[in-house]
């Protein structure tokens, strides 16, 4: 990273603890209405006009290691979305609908595990190569000739890939992952993305959690909570007043938390490759819209959490863990133990959505009343008026667009 960048970056954390008063001229209020959280309706405009046309971040690549292993994508199962991804033999990633073209019966049947060198139906046992091109079917004298030529191959779902990072996208045009991820991606692409090397899946978590998707991401994109919610874990740890934020065009937004003290040389686990400097001086993370979150907490350990929705009130939560080196027998102990040490943090951020859905669910909360430092979540918000057309949104639960001004391109 250049050194004006890397200066600039690491300037705003200083300037938020000096800082004194409201920002002056920052608009206000920038709340945003509880039945955002609740109204069936409004999810279901989400749902069609954002994770059914946004990239989504489903996997790491090291999931499925040989050709023939798959994995079923649970959280776009629950959209109703049955897909799953499998590996070729050309090591290329692939998403497909598991929906045989005969009768619309299972390719695979279990969570994961490996089909070999054919993907077959579990109904009638037509069978189709990894590429889901269609290869035969039991008794074709049933059927006329040249229908093996005249059926298509398994329906095919856009699939891409930034470094082992694996996305789908339910839209068959819009942009490429690269366009929607940007500037993320050119500001990660030597630590996690395509430039980069040793970026190693740790190890998954995932919890149904009783509260609307958006709640758990909003956890993520504040520090307002930290000395309570977080008093004997995070903490100490974190200076939660020295935190820097950004809002980023494309609804996306970075935040550095500073540590409160300086990192000692010898770390339990190895640093990333590439540039670490600003992940060496604290939480260095990322929202990428609409349901991402990418968090190096520090330079040698990273995760990224993705929430689904599973009903207005409950939403699917998976983190995945990353590692600058393999599992092994000598390393396992040490990846498991920043795992569970970060796991601990994350399940503390999720101790309170459930009674606040209900406060929402209930009318007990009419709006979110954020303040400065919560901006980020009123800039998701505005960002998902726009990707659904504020024209479709009932005007009580309209987020107008305040923070335009406030979104930095550089």
């Amino acid at each position: 990273m250049e050194a004006a960048r890397y200066e600039a970056i690491v300037r705003r954390p200083e300037q938020e603890s000096a800082r004194d008063g409201f920002p002056s001229g920052f608009p206000h209020p920038i709340d945003v209405p509880a039945a955002r959280y609740t109204d069936p309706d409004f999810l279901a405009l989400e749902k069609t006009h954002v994770f059914e046309k946004c990239w989504l971040f489903v996997a790491h690549a090291d999931q499925l290691p040989a050709p023939g292993d798959y994995l079923m994508l649970d959280a776009l199962d629950r959209l109703g979305h049955p897909i799953f991804l499998v590996r070729g033999k050309d090591a290329a990633i692939r998403a497909f609908y598991n929906a045989c073209r005969h009768r619309g019966g299972p390719l695979v049947d279990s969570a994961s595990g490996s089909t070999g060198a054919t993907l077959v139906c579990k109904y009638h046992a037509w069978s189709y190569d990894l590429e889901g091109r269609l290869l035969g079917f039991p008794e074709a004298k049933n059927y006329p000739r040249g229908m093996k030529a005249d059926c298509p191959g398994l329906a095919r779902v856009r699939c891409e890939t930034w470094g082992p990072l694996v996305f789908v996208n339910l839209s068959a045009d819009g942009p490429s992952l690269r366009e929607q991820l940007e500037p993320i991606a050119s500001e990660l692409d030597g630590l996690l993305g395509d430039a980069a090397s040793g970026v190693h899946f740790a190890g998954t978590k995932q919890l149904d959690v009783a509260c609307n998707w958006k709640a758990p991401g909003d956890g993520n994109i504040e520090t307002y909570h930290v000395p309570f919610v977080h008093r004997a874990s995070a903490a100490p740890v974190l200076d939660e007043k020295r935190t820097g934020q950004w809002l980023l065009p494309q609804g996306h937004s970075r935040m550095l938390i500073r540590f409160r003290f300086e990192l000692p040389k010898e770390l339990p686990l190895p640093r990333f490759s590439g540039d670490t400097s600003l992940a060496e001086l604290g939480i260095y993370s990322f929202h990428v819209f609409p349901n991402l979150s990418v968090v190096l907490g520090g330079p040698s350990f990273g995760f990224l959490i993705a929430t689904f929705p599973d009903g207005v009130g409950r939403c699917a939560y998976y983190t995945h863990f990353l590692s600058p080196v393999p599992r092994t027998p000598e390393t396992s102990a040490r990846i498991d133990a920043t795992i569970e040490g970060n796991w601990r943090v994350l399940l503390e951020d999720l101790a309170n959505q459930t009674a606040a859905q209900k406060s929402m669910q209930c009318g007990a909360l009419d709006v979110l009343r954020l303040q400065y430092q919560e901006r980020r979540i009123r800039y998701v918000h505005e960002e998902l008026d726009r990707r659904i057309g504020p024209e479709r949104v009932p005007e009580r639960l309209r987020v107008p667009a305040l923070l335009d001004a406030y979104v930095e391109k550089d």
